[in-house]
């Protein structure tokens, strides 16, 4: 079984109250139990991803995030990719920028890859995945 920083763990959830914006209700609170009885690697992950989804639905304009994962490539090295839905396309590239500069400046990672998408684009996509 990996060894768990539970320091690291204990700032995460630290973290979680803060990365919580006016649009982040739409992300699942942490849990009681999580932070009772600690976490698995797995569950590590989690909770990380959950604050990334947090800090970028805090975007003006950002109304919902899918498809989020955050990974090591290497040692020291992160990865982030995810589908951001957004209210007016015409400012993607402006929130693609704040995408881009919260995960550098919150989280040091700067390999990011984003899909930007409307409304319209995210239904053609599930009707896709079906």
């Amino acid at each position: 079984m990996p060894t768990i920083n539970h320091a690291f763990v204990a700032d995460l959830i630290m973290l979680a109250p803060v990365a919580l914006g006016a649009q982040g209700a739409r992300a699942q609170p942490l849990g009681a139990y999580e932070a009772a009885n600690g976490f698995r690697g797995s569950d590590v992950a989690s909770v990380i991803t959950r604050i990334v989804e947090r800090q970028l639905l805090a975007i003006p304009g950002v109304r919902s995030v899918h498809d989020l994962h955050v990974r090591s490539i290497t040692s020291g090295i992160d990865a982030m990719s995810a589908h951001v839905v957004v209210t007016d396309m015409a400012e993607a590239a402006r929130i693609l920028k704040a995408v881009q500069r919260v995960m550098a400046a919150e989280f040091d990672t700067r390999h990011v890859t984003v899909q930007v998408e409307n409304e319209v684009l995210q239904e053609e996509e599930k009707l896709r995945k079906t």
